[in-house]
């Protein structure tokens, strides 16, 4: 089974905040950069997505799926 991936984009729109917000937390080395780089973009994984959730206090629901708004 394949995991989902992710660009900034997605993960800003999905919780709902800026992009710049989730990259000051690894430019501030808040948080552990991600595994998966493609180039020079940061890739990111749904564990990823849970702990940059955390790092901005922000409950990320998990009953929501992608499609859903």
């Amino acid at each position: 089974m394949s995991e989902q991936l992710y660009l900034l984009g997605d993960v800003s729109r999905r919780l709902n905040v800026a992009p710049h917000k989730v990259t000051y937390l690894y430019v501030t080395r808040r948080l552990k950069e991600p595994e998966l780089r493609l180039g020079n973009r940061r890739i990111f994984t749904d564990g990823d997505i849970c702990r940059i959730a955390s790092a901005l206090n922000i409950t990320l629901d998990e009953t929501r799926k992608e499609g859903d708004r």
